[in-house]
């Protein structure tokens, strides 16, 4: 690992000038928030999934299809896998998407935080079947690895627990925290999503976390039926879900983030696109 790259990410050295400046005049995740709304025609996503549930066991849904087209979307368009910490952007070596999982869909019930790191060649048979078993895992266990650590951390001083958080941030700063510790928190992610169709809410902006580098926070919708314009100028009903981004405007620029989010709509309303691998990858350490 060269000088001033860190454990998840390579650092960016020959960026543009004005590029490498935004950390600097933008110096937080709060300040650099862009929020973008998007609504997806999902007739043709569920028809789709009708027909490829048909002969499944393990069942394909929406959430899957969003999952699958993420880290397809994050492969095939690098720039939008990066971070900002410690006023230097870096490309994020791997695809992580991060979500919250409840162990029973109530209100008692407690949730948790899963974050999965993907193949960049992944179907969405593989992200089916590897999402599938890490949340069957997660919901069987009694605790998880962060509420385990908060537990313990929570017992202490607030003198101490300010202590230790400023010592991680510090460490964060210059790149040294350990590899385990940032494998196993879910905010040093490719993106956050929250499924809020899940519960029957429609999608909201949702504020990135200065905690962590996760440069993309995603909301989903419910599906619900709104009227449309088609191609031919006619209004007709359509089945349609909202996402809501919002994102870190210092990795990129409004052109690759418009075309970006273009490549996850496209591949989420045409989830065929999603049965085989990408035939070609582009090299996101390019400019390292």
């Amino acid at each position: 690992m060269a000088i001033g790259d860190r454990s998840d990410g390579v650092r960016l050295r020959k960026l543009p000038g004005f590029r490498k400046m935004f950390p600097y005049l933008m110096r937080t995740r709060t300040e650099s928030v862009i929020y973008h709304s998007q609504r997806l025609r999902i007739g043709k996503t569920l028809a789709w999934l009708d027909k490829a549930n048909a002969a499944r066991e393990k069942k394909i849904s929406l959430f899957h299809v969003v999952l699958a087209a993420g880290v397809r979307t994050l492969a095939l368009r690098p720039e939008a896998n990066r971070f900002v910490v410690g006023h230097r952007i870096y490309q994020r070596r791997t695809i992580d998407l991060s979500f919250v999982v409840k162990r029973e869909l109530s209100e008692e019930a407690s949730e948790t935080t899963v974050k999965i790191t993907f193949d960049p060649r992944s179907t969405i048979a593989d992200v089916v079947e590897q999402v599938t078993s890490v949340v069957k895992a997660t919901k069987q266990s009694s605790t998880s690895r962060d509420e385990a650590a908060t537990a313990i951390v929570t017992r202490l001083p607030r003198s101490l627990i300010r202590l230790a958080i400023r010592a991680v941030r510090t460490l964060d700063y210059f790149g040294l925290l350990p590899a385990s510790f940032i494998k196993g928190d879910a905010l040093y992610t490719s993106a956050f999503l929250a499924n809020l169709g899940s519960i029957g809410a429609d999608a909201v902006f949702h504020h990135l976390y200065e905690w962590g580098n996760a440069p993309f926070f995603v909301t989903i919708g419910q599906r619900k039926k709104e009227p449309v314009v088609n191609d031919r100028g006619e209004l007709e009903v359509e089945e349609v879900m909202d996402l809501k981004f919002s994102l870190d405007e210092r990795i990129s620029d409004g052109v690759y983030f418009t075309a970006t989010i273009g490549l996850l709509t496209d591949l989420i309303e045409n989830p065929e696109k999603l049965e085989a691998p990408p035939e070609i990858l582009p090299d996101p350490f390019t400019l390292s």
